[in-house]
């Protein structure tokens, strides 16, 4: 059984120079793979890595760069780095083993039931147990797939790298994290060794879980400790929601008559960083009869939309909730390269691009094509789709992969008229389908923060900001791309 909560427990210090060499990405054997690769039971001696592309605005791209001029990570082979994905227990167990350079087992048969055999981590998970790095959770399971949080990883650093507090009798300025948590102490030292700061907000989420990002950010701040006066009299933000730039509804918002999702709302702030705060928030809906809340969780009751509203702190942020009827799908003919038939009444499934939700809404005839998806009464057809404001389309939208030129960009502002809510929708889904790189709910709550607070908000993760227009001032809104 694992102490207190603690997934992760290592069985031998070493120093900080044992583990530069291997700490973050897999880089014993396997030429600088990105982690989740293994995922996928990817042959890493086969692949090749590119420079990573997605990082250039990103809040952890310093720390980032670092640890890759150090040879200490690298990139997935498309590009990518993916620093908002989190870590995996069968992740952090890798590197802990490769980090004390202890050798995988062959033919060692799992030493936990939800370890399959033959999985990308199972040596490495089995190595872990003989050395008591690792003892699985009290039912026997490994915990396959689960992300880390960051109190387990709290834990696991400062063991790994062989930390120790400065003053051990010192206190946290975390209002989440009391003394009697059992890893207080280990918080503690991060935060006294500068590696950990908490959250603008004053907390330190000991239960969030850690993205690629952060994980890389506290690696570096060992790595390359920045000394800081007195560490311990940091006082959070005394107005921590100014600091937060946008919010995002982290469930579906598209559901069947009957059907549930459970409320979750996370902040991301002005450095970056972003937090789950679904438990502080008030959540409320404006139809009931649409959709009512319960134990957390939104239940869809009858067709129809409704404005769902998350109150936190005093902040409100707003999205729609879409209810469709449940309907059975029909059968697809037994030929798969033979059209469907359909009937007028048949749906097909929601379909949801950057947050933006286009339901079916019926069939054009779609005269001329020889090869159709679709026939109904012997004439090929084709569905109409529409958006959440009821605008149609003859075909599904596209969206630029190309990111939007840095330039301004302005668009007529109608805060507090009728047509407000459809026309930022509508340059919403304008810009992000040029190649803005946010999401609908991005877009639309950084322009009602804009409306509400009159103060530019900025986007730091992506460099963008939301002002009003220097000339034409609040009747328009001007996004800057830098």
């Amino acid at each position: 059984m694992e102490k207190e909560r603690g997934t992760i427990t290592l069985g031998v210090k070493k120093s900080i120079l044992a583990l530069v060499s291997i700490s973050f990405i897999l880089n014993h054997n396997v030429h600088g793979v990105a982690l989740a690769d293994y995922r996928e039971n990817t042959n890493p001696n086969t692949m090749k890595i590119a420079s990573i592309t997605d990082i250039q605005n990103h809040w952890a791209k310093k720390s980032i760069d670092y640890l890759v001029n150090k040879k200490i990570l690298n990139g997935y082979p498309d590009g990518t780095f993916k620093p908002n994905n989190y870590i995996s227990r069968e992740e952090a167990v890798k590197i802990i083993v490769l980090a004390l350079n202890k050798e995988p087992k062959q033919d060692q048969k799992s030493k936990f039931p939800d370890v399959a055999e033959g999985f990308w981590a199972e040596e490495y998970i089995n190595v872990a147990k003989d050395e008591n790095i690792i003892t699985g959770y009290p039912d026997g399971r490994f915990g396959l797939g689960t992300n880390l949080k960051r109190g387990e990883m709290a834990a696991i650093l400062v063991r790994s790298f062989g930390l120790k507090p400065t003053n051990a009798q010192g206190s946290l300025p975390f209002s989440d994290v009391e003394k009697g948590h059992w890893a207080y102490k280990d918080i503690l030292t991060l935060y006294q060794n500068g590696v950990v700061k908490g959250y603008p907000d004053g907390t330190y989420g000991p239960e969030s879980t850690i993205t690629r990002g952060e994980f890389a950010t506290f690696v570096e701040r060992i790595l390359n400790p920045v000394k800081e006066e007195n560490p311990s009299t940091g006082n959070p933000s005394p107005n921590p929601t100014e600091d937060i730039t946008s919010y995002s509804f982290d469930f579906e918002k598209i559901l069947k008559e009957g059907q549930e999702q459970t409320l979750a709302l996370s902040v991301t702030y002005k450095d970056g960083t972003t937090k789950d705060v679904t438990k502080d928030t008030t959540f409320k809906v404006e139809k009931p009869e649409v959709a009512v809340i319960q134990n957390g969780k939104i239940k869809a009751l009858k067709e129809g939309t409704t404005k769902l509203t998350a109150t936190y702190k005093g902040q409100i942020a707003e999205t729609v909730v879409e209810v469709k009827k449940a309907v059975v799908e029909q059968p697809k003919p037994n030929n798969p390269e033979a059209p469907i038939v359909v009937t007028n009444d048949f749906k097909l499934d929601p379909v949801t691009i950057k947050g933006f939700t286009f339901t079916h809404d019926g069939w054009w005839y779609d005269e001329g094509n020889s090869n159709p998806k679709y026939v109904m009464n012997g004439s090929p057809v084709k569905p109409n789709w529409k958006h959440e404001f009821g605008v149609g389309f003859d075909k599904l939208p596209e969206f630029s992969e190309t990111p939007l030129k840095p330039g301004d960009y302005s668009f007529s502002n109608t805060y507090g008229e009728k047509i407000y809510e459809s026309k930022v929708y509508s340059a919403a889904l304008s810009y992000i389908m040029r190649g803005l790189p946010l999401t609908k709910d991005e877009f639309i709550n950084a322009v009602n923060q804009l409306n509400k607070t009159k103060q530019p908000v900025t986007i730091p993760n992506k460099n963008i900001v939301f002002s009003f227009h220097p000339i034409q001032g609040e009747k328009w809104v001007t996004i800057t791309v830098k």
